[in-house]
């Protein structure tokens, strides 16, 4: 299996306060600073019930403070294929999304109200036709997941599960691991 379109959302602690327009304010931000032509746009679906709420249009991937299922999280959506094997790429975009989410933790313009836990992830493929969603390809990703999570996590214990076994769901996995390290820890322990 060729893992491709890898998505990861990092949940926010429970004592985060999430306003959207600080949101817009970082994203305007990242676009003015970025040193390339990668970032397109944003757009504010802030009035959707448990929706997108505020993303970051790029075009290799998407950024979002994302409220699906009523859990707030910085999700990152790649669009675009990723060199590598399995365990690269899941490297690469679990040290994308946490290195964002450092900075937004770090942002002014979120008033230090945002922070992230990152034993609490979820792990999606994008495409139903790399990976559908069976046990078949719960085990197969998990293979090359588990050793990138005890990677990062360290000596930390962790538990994978499916969200869903409803094949007409995208396929993903929630991971929680009894961690409470730092953002930047668990990069470093990926290496970034």
């Amino acid at each position: 299996m060729d893992l491709q379109q890898i998505n990861v959302k990092v949940f926010t602690t429970e004592d985060s306060n999430i306003n959207y327009t600080n949101f817009i304010k970082v994203f305007n931000r990242w676009m003015k600073e970025a040193d390339s032509d990668d970032y397109l746009n944003y757009a504010d679906y802030s009035h959707v019930d448990a929706g997108p709420g505020v993303l970051l249009i790029l075009k290799q991937a998407n950024y979002s403070i994302d409220n699906a299922y009523h859990e707030y999280g910085f999700l990152y959506n790649r669009k675009h294929a990723v060199d590598g094997d399995n365990a690269d790429k899941i490297c690469q975009a679990l040290t994308e999304v946490l290195s964002k989410c450092e900075q937004l933790e770090a942002s002014a313009e979120l008033e230090d109200a945002v922070h992230f836990n990152g034993g609490d992830l979820l792990f999606m493929i994008n495409n139903r036709h790399i990976a559908p969603n069976t046990a078949e390809t719960a085990a197969a990703v998990q293979a090359d997941l588990t050793p990138v999570l005890e990677q990062m996590y360290g000596d930390d214990d962790f538990t994978i599960e499916r969200t869903s076994e409803d094949a007409r769901e995208r396929f993903a996995l929630r991971i929680s691991a009894n961690s409470d390290k730092p953002v930047s820890e668990l990069l470093a322990n990926l290496g970034a």
